[in-house]
């Protein structure tokens, strides 16, 4: 990612801001309102400083919250009965926010640890659940 150290900063300290607020908190929303941070705080700095992969993190994020919202409200309505979220969606979640700081530090790709968390939202939805229920999509 090419962005100022000042930028990459900011960046670097929300994510673990966020981290950090995730962990302290058992409410499933609450964790949720946690994670749009960091979608919310990229697309601040690529009004500032455009970077290619800060946009798809941006985008990849956003889709994430969009669907774990999705499946936060249907169980709040209770839409969807047998639909539930994963044991420990937010915990991986979590893990793979730190991995994608991590990344960003040491001047890696974050592509892997955003594919995990896109695997991870994928298990709220009706076939991802199915294949997290039958083994095939670990979290």
């Amino acid at each position: 990612m090419n962005l100022s150290p000042h930028m990459q900063k900011i960046f670097i300290d929300e994510i673990n801001f966020v981290i950090k607020s995730m962990k302290n908190t058992n409410m499933p929303g609450d964790k949720l309102y946690f994670l749009s941070a960091v979608y919310g705080m990229a697309q601040r700095i690529i009004n500032l400083e455009y970077d290619p992969e800060l946009n798809f993190i941006q985008q990849v994020v956003q889709l994430v919250y969009n669907m774990v919202n999705a499946r936060l409200a249907a169980l709040s309505a209770r839409q969807e009965v047998g639909i539930s979220i994963p044991d420990h969606l937010f915990e991986r979640l979590e893990e793979a926010l730190q991995e994608m700081a991590d990344t960003i530090v040491r001047g890696e790709q974050s592509y892997p640890a955003l594919q995990k968390m896109v695997n991870l939202a994928y298990t709220t939805t009706g076939n991802g659940y199915y294949l997290y229920l039958k083994g095939i999509i670990p979290v």
